[in-house]
């Protein structure tokens, strides 16, 4: 990997912060938001990395050597970064965590031809589907209004509350667990003497039928009791609730395999949940489904030949802009852009735009970038602080999709 050419300028920054410091041994890093801005500067020394903060600033900038592409940059950088976070906060500096960081951040390293930068984000595409209401009328044609449901308060929907108020995965799970147990014990008490994992069983066991556990484990399951605990507290709840040296645990924003086994539990945990407010407290969630593999294949579709402009204007979003008549749309560098199936989550739509110094060389910061279809807006992105550009060999832009249901509970956390 070559080091930066010497006639390159070192004046790539984001707001008031560099990306790169000095030219030895093919420099690389990474930016991450956070969700509240730093109240003085400092820069951390960790390992061979420096972590910065500037002022008033939203952002917590990495910078270390080693890394070659985009994946090991990120890993390495938000490694770092959390680490520099904790740092900053046990010495008193600054108490923040960072807002989504696999969904929103810049990355850089040293190409053949200089320093690569990529911009990462994610749109998110909110659909609401409202309760379904059935009619029912009698022999005679008259409608028969429903029984009314009185749905009881239970101190577990506390729980419950607070798991799908935070933006943290761990706590969620937590909060959710909570809610899951005192919810059980109020149907099912524990009994003096009574070993936790057996009293967890003979409850699940004793309400199995009326919580329908079969459909919330793999078909070859042998013991939907033994399945569900087997996710829900052995790898779940003993390693988020226990932390001790020389054992294992989960570290709060850390291994994304673990982040997995997680989100994993707690989609079968809240479904637990919900089952016992409705079942046993006639507290029914409501709401409807929203078909996503459409949703993505129509989002693919209208992108096929979408292009990403990337610009240095600041006017005000408009939700009513129906055409591409804005002067910035006219005079933006173009990006090279196609859809990346190579690059999506899942089948989440993955659109990925390039260019190069010599074809941006007109613009020295950058604060826009719009997606564009060959005659309407699609998305319009604002950076949270400016992108000098001078340095810069290669810019990237990966632009994600995504859909949520508002109707449906929480299931994506900050990390």
């Amino acid at each position: 990997m070559a080091d930066l050419e010497n006639n390159q300028t070192l004046s790539t920054r984001l707001g008031n912060i560099p990306l790169v410091t000095d030219q030895k041994s093919a420099p690389c890093g990474a930016a991450f938001v956070l969700i509240s801005p730093a109240s003085a500067d400092s820069i951390l020394t960790l390992e061979t990395a420096e972590i910065e903060l500037r002022r008033g600033q939203r952002d917590v900038v990495v910078r270390f050597r080693g890394a070659e592409a985009a994946t090991e940059t990120f890993q390495s950088g938000h490694q770092l970064a959390q680490k520099g976070l904790d740092l900053a906060s046990i010495l008193g500096r600054l108490d923040t965590i960072i807002q989504d960081a696999e969904d929103e951040h810049i990355l850089w390293w040293t190409g053949p031809k200089g320093l690569v930068v990529r911009l990462v984000s994610t749109t998110i595409l909110r659909f609401g589907v409202g309760p379904v209401t059935v009619e029912v009328r009698d022999s005679s044609g008259n409608i028969v209004p429903p029984p009314p449901i009185h749905p009881r308060h239970h101190i577990g929907f506390r729980y419950y509350r607070l798991a799908q108020a935070t933006d943290d995965l761990y706590d969620a799970y937590r909060n959710m667990y909570l809610a899951f147990e005192v919810l059980l014990s109020c149907r099912f008490p524990k009994e003096k003497q009574e070993q936790e994992i057996a009293w967890l069983k003979r409850g699940l066991k004793a309400a199995s039928a009326s919580l329908l556990l079969n459909d919330l484990v793999p078909k070859d399951a042998l013991d939907p009791v033994e399945a569900v605990l087997e996710t829900i507290y052995s790898d779940a709840r003993l390693p988020l609730f226990h932390a001790k040296e020389g054992r294992d645990f989960y570290a709060p924003q850390d291994s994304p395999s673990n982040r997995k086994i997680v989100s994993k539990a707690l989609n079968i945990l809240t479904k637990i949940v919900l089952r016992m407010a409705e079942a046993w407290f006639d507290a029914r969630r409501v709401g409807g489904a929203v078909m996503f593999g459409w949703v993505y294949e129509s989002v693919a579709s209208q992108l096929e030949k979408a292009k990403i402009l990337i610009s240095d204007d600041v006017s005000p979003f408009d939700p009513g802009e129906a055409n591409l008549d804005h002067p910035r749309f006219r005079n933006a560098p173009n990006m090279s852009t196609r859809l990346v199936p190579e690059l999506q989550r899942g089948s989440e739509p993955a659109v990925f735009g390039h260019i190069s110094n010599d074809e941006f060389s007109t613009l020295s910061v950058l604060r826009r970038i719009d997606l564009v279809t060959a005659a309407h807006p699609y998305i319009s992105q604002m950076l949270e602080s400016e992108l000098t550009l001078d340095g810069i060999a290669r810019l990237e832009v990966l632009m994600h999709m995504r859909a949520m249901n508002l109707n449906q509970p929480k299931s994506l956390f900050r990390q």
